[in-house]
């Protein structure tokens, strides 16, 4: 019995791979700031996808304690929001936090607030807000209380505790629009803030501040952060794509085994 040729065999063993990959991951590093004890400025992020359409979140936290909201404004599809500016709903603290708009229309801490202003050609459509107790998927909308629309928990693990070494959650592509191995590409930033206050802090994910925390201010007095860059994600690509890569390398396989036995 003769053995199949080393190059046929490496080519088979390739084409399996082919079909057997159904993921996408990247790892993704914060800032390096550390205003806030380095949460997310000294962490990473991993994301990654499979063929079911899941997009799990890994947050290896940095130094410090998570006491307070991380933001992740997406930008799926078309459309959207260049800042943040129009939102104003402080429902609860998560809306806030995407808001970045606290302290009510009364009081010493009226109508604090702190802005977002997103790159040339980032348009937000989505925000997952998350602090140590609950993580969850909003559609962006301009208005005042509940305008925010929820669209689904994200399975935050674990809860109710500040010093986790990491924090896990998930949504589907789905949920922002975006179609199950489809291979599309959505944007994102990060941002990380008190939203109690709207006190933002200079840690971030897929862009630089410099300066130190922008903080918040009040009637008139709002701090802008420019987020200057961010960072991108690829979904799955669909099955026939690693279907054809497959094919195209056993192909090249037979034909190396009938050029050798000739």
């Amino acid at each position: 019995m003769k053995k199949l040729p080393t190059a046929a065999v490496a080519l088979i063993a390739l084409s399996s791979s082919a079909l057997a990959q159904v993921n996408t991951n990247q790892l993704y590093n914060g800032n390096g700031n550390s205003g806030f004890g380095g949460v997310i400025g000294t962490g990473t992020l991993n994301i990654s996808n499979n063929d079911t359409g899941n997009l799990a979140f890994t947050l290896n936290k940095g130094a410090g304690s998570f006491n307070d909201a991380i933001v992740l404004y997406i930008d799926s599809v078309a459309g959207g929001f260049g800042d943040t500016l129009s939102f104003n709903d402080q429902a609860d603290p998560l809306r806030q936090g995407i808001s970045g708009a606290s302290g009510g229309t009364t009081g010493a801490d009226a109508n604090t607030r702190s802005i977002v202003t997103f790159n040339t050609g980032f348009t937000a459509n989505y925000a997952i807000a998350l602090n140590n107790g609950f993580a969850g998927l909003w559609g962006l909308t301009n208005g005042g209380n509940n305008s925010l629309t929820f669209i689904a928990g994200a399975n935050l693990a674990p809860t109710g505790t500040a010093t986790s070494a990491t924090y896990t959650w998930n949504i589907n592509v789905t949920d922002i629009g975006l179609t199950i191995n489809s291979g599309q590409t959505f944007k994102f930033v990060g941002t990380y803030l008190n939203p109690d206050n709207s006190f933002r802090s200079d840690e971030a994910l897929g862009f630089s501040i410099s300066g130190g925390n922008p903080g918040a201010g009040g009637i008139g007095n709002y701090p802008n952060t420019i987020a200057a860059s961010e960072f991108s994600f690829q979904t799955v690509p669909e099955p026939s794509t690693y279907a054809l890569l497959g094919l195209a390398a056993t192909a090249l396989g037979v034909h190396v085994i009938r050029r050798r036995r000739r």
